[in-house]
C-alpha cells in the first residue's frame, strides 16, 4: 500500500480510555493510504501497554519509544524523521478525529498544491465527550496570516501539513510548550500560504489535565515573545513592556491591568493594525470585545478610556 499521509500523535500518559478513543477514530479513517506514527514520550507501564497491544494488532502503527521524556517538539521531530507520508496530519491522545478527516483533508490538500498546511474547524468536547462549543477557521491565507499576529486561532491537531515544507523550515521548534504557533510563525517567514477548510472534521476535547492548561502562564510567556519578535520584524521596534502588557490584555480577554500610557507607546502597532484590511477585519472585534470585558470586570476610569478607544476611535 502506498503512504500518502502520516498521522503523527505524541503519547505522554493520560487518560487510557480517551487515548483508545483517538487512536480508533484514526484506525477507522475513510482514507485507506495513512500510516499512523505514535511516538510514546516516556509513558507509564499502562500507556506502554496500551500502545502495544494496538501497535501488534494494526500493521498501520508505527510505534516509536523514547526511554525518557523528552517533550513534545522534539517528539514531533523523531515521527517526521520516519514518516514517509507526502502530508503528515497531527493528532492528539485526547481528541476525536471525524471518519472523513484525512479523506476530506488529503484531497483539499491536492486540489490546492499551492498551499503548505490547512487546518479545520472544530468541535469542543469535554470529558464525558459531550459538545460544548466550538469554532471555525478562515479559509484565505491572508486571512490566516494576519490571525496570527498576537497568538494562534488555529487548532493543532487539525493540522495537515506537506512533509517537504516541515523538512524545509527545520521541523518543530524545539520547545514543550506553543510548538504549534512558532511553527507557523516559522511557516510565515518562509513566505508559506496556509489554507483552512471550514468544515469540522475533529473533536477537541477540553482537558484539564493536559500540558497548556497546567502550564497556562509558560505557555503565555513562550507565544507573547514570539509574537513580539514577529511584529517587530514586521513593523520595526516596538516598547517591548507596552506590548506585553496589551498582549496580556487581549490573552486574558482584559482580565489584565493595561495602561494608557501602553497604548500611546504602541501607536506605531496599532496604527498598522487599523491601516492593513486584513490586521483590521482579523482583530478589531476582538479589540473592542476584550475592552468592554475589561469594563465590565472593572469600571475604572483607564478600563473606560480604552474601550472608548477601541470602540469609537479604532
Amino acid at each position: 500500500m502506498q503512504i500518502k499521509v502520516s498521522v503523527l500523535m505524541p503519547v505522554l500518559n493520560g487518560d487510557l480510555t480517551h487515548l483508545g478513543l483517538a487512536i480508533e477514530s484514526i484506525l477507522h479513517q475513510s482514507f485507506e493510504h495513512f500510516e499512523f506514527v505514535i511516538v510514546d514520550d516516556g509513558s507509564n507501564e499502562q500507556t506502554k501497554q496500551c500502545l502495544a497491544n494496538y501497535a501488534k494488532k494494526d500493521s498501520r502503527i508505527v510505534l516509536l519509544s523514547n526511554n525518557e521524556n523528552i517533550g513534545v517538539g522534539k517528539s514531533l521531530n523523531l515521527g517526521i524523521k520516519v514518516a514517509k507520508g507526502k502530508y503528515i496530519a497531527r493528532h492528539d491522545a485526547d481528541d476525536i478525529a471525524h471518519k472523513s478527516r484525512l479523506e476530506k483533508q488529503f484531497e483539499y490538500m491536492e486540489n490546492h498544491a499551492h498551499l503548505a498546511m490547512i487546518c479545520t474547524a472544530v468541535n469542543h468536547i469535554d470529558m464525558q465527550g459531550m459538545t460544548v462549543g466550538g469554532y471555525g477557521v478562515s479559509e484565505r491565507s491572508e486571512d490566516l496570516a494576519a490571525e496570527l499576529l498576537l497568538n494562534s486561532r488555529l487548532c493543532h491537531p487539525t493540522l495537515m501539513i506537506k512533509r517537504s515544507v516541515l523538512n524545509e523550515v527545520g521541523g518543530y521548534p524545539i520547545t514543550k510548550r506553543a510548538q504549534d504557533y512558532l511553527l507557523y510563525l516559522k511557516l510565515l517567514e518562509h513566505n508559506l500560504l496556509l489554507g483552512g477548510l471550514n468544515e469540522v472534521l475533529v473533536d477537541y476535547r477540553l482537558n484539564t489535565q493536559s500540558i497548556t492548561r497546567k502550564s497556562r502562564s509558560k505557555q503565555l510567556d513562550i507565544a507573547q515573545n514570539a509574537s513580539y519578535e514577529h511584529v517587530v520584524k514586521q513593523i520595526g521596534e516596538l516598547d517591548k513592556t507596552s506590548f506585553i502588557a496589551f498582549w496580556q490584555f487581549v490573552a486574558t480577554e482584559g482580565k489584565t491591568k493595561l495602561k494608557i500610557t501602553n497604548l500611546i507607546k504602541l501607536k506605531k502597532l496599532l496604527k498598522h493594525i487599523k491601516k492593513d484590511e486584513f490586521l483590521y477585519r482579523a482583530w478589531a472585534k476582538t479589540f473592542k470585545w476584550v475592552a468592554r470585558n475589561g469594563l465590565e470586570q472593572k469600571l475604572t476610569l483607564t478600563n473606560t478610556i480604552i474601550a472608548v478607544y477601541f470602540y469609537y476611535l479604532f
